[in-house]
């Protein structure tokens, strides 16, 4: 892979890291104001359902055991001091849940002025719907929070255990209507796809600058390169034709060694003649004793020798014998005279 491509992936990753980074930035800010607006429906709920056993009276948990236990008048009180309190802190509904049979039933509820002309007496009305998690809220003793949607909207609710002074279980509960809140947290998404789309125009004149810096940067490069690929082609060339004339020279000085040696070794071979010469004219010049009688010589050591094995030990000559005339004459004077 060359550069230029390597570069143009590397501009690809970045490019789809930041969009990734972006959307990732995108859904983190939308889910954490989406919690940060439902801990603070949370914290109202639990404030207001906290709030309902100081505002019934204090045994009315005691006495709501089934249908008649409590009077329609005191119901209508109870209702109209739970309706005053949902509308002034802005909840759709808060009322408390009595079990009875394993079924559970509104003791104390807000009524709406359509659910009034719908029934008359809401107290101990069976609760068929309800929430599983209320269920378990009961059950456990733990709160519960769940977020529903029906033909009234989409509320989030509270189930809180509580005991009457009695000891009695029941739960208070309270509904908060969130739909305007999901249509903020909808306007926060569209905002933060604005900024995000926002950040992304305002990248792209960065991307197109570094985009013409490269192109430029890349067409001086090709020049360079150019010029260097010039450079080497004459470069090579000076080397071969450098390397060829050393080739040569190599070659004669091989052969100039070679006939140096030859040379050489002739005029070792001369040297050793002409000192083997020197040491036979050495051997053979200065004074030798010779008998004067029989004529043999004596060496260095002492020893007297005969003439002929004392010139064929200090010399490479050899020696035939025969006669001259005056010996054979003097030896053999009868076969002598006679030839």
């Amino acid at each position: 892979m060359n550069r230029k491509k390597k570069i143009y992936l590397a501009l690809s990753v970045f490019t789809a890291l930041y969009i990734i980074a972006v959307t990732a930035f995108i859904v983190w800010s939308n889910e954490s104001r989406r919690k940060l607006i439902i801990n603070e429906v949370d914290h109202k709920l639990l404030i207001a359902a906290r709030s309902i056993k100081y505002i019934l009276p204090a045994d009315f948990h005691d006495r709501a055991t089934g249908p008649g236990a409590i009077s329609y008048s005191e119901e209508m009180k109870n209702r109209d001091v739970m309706n005053r309190f949902n509308n002034e802190n802005g909840f759709k509904w808060t009322y408390t849940l009595a079990e009875k049979d394993g079924k559970f039933f509104f003791s104390a509820p807000t009524v709406s002025e359509e659910e009034a002309k719908e029934l008359k007496s809401w107290y101990f009305y069976p609760y068929e719907d309800i929430p599983a998690d209320f269920v378990k809220a009961f059950n456990e003793i733990k709160i519960y929070f769940v977020e529903y949607t029906d033909h009234w909207g989409t509320f989030r609710s509270v189930a809180l255990p509580q005991f009457s002074p009695g000891g009695k279980p029941y739960l208070a509960c309270a509904d908060y209507e969130i739909s305007h809140l999901n249509a903020i947290i909808r306007e926060n998404l569209i905002t933060s796809i604005i900024s995000a789309f926002y950040f992304i125009i305002i990248s792209l004149p960065f991307i197109f600058f570094f985009r013409g810096f490269y192109r430029e940067y890349s067409s001086h490069l090709k020049l360079i390169n150019d010029e260097l690929l010039i450079h080497k082609t004459r470069l090579e060339g000076l080397v071969e034709e450098r390397t060829s004339e050393l080739s040569k020279a190599y070659e004669k000085i091989q052969n100039e060694l070679r006939s140096k040696k030859v040379v050489e070794g002739v005029l070792r071979n001369e040297k050793k003649k002409l000192e083997d010469a020197l040491a036979e004219v050495k051997a053979q010049s200065g004074l030798l004793p010779i008998c004067a009688s029989c004529k043999k010589i004596r060496d260095d050591s002492g020893y007297w020798n005969q003439i002929e094995q004392y010139i064929s030990e200090h010399s490479e000559a050899t020696f035939s014998h025969g006669l001259c005339p005056d010996c054979a004459k003097r030896l053999y004077p009868d076969i002598v005279d006679k030839e």
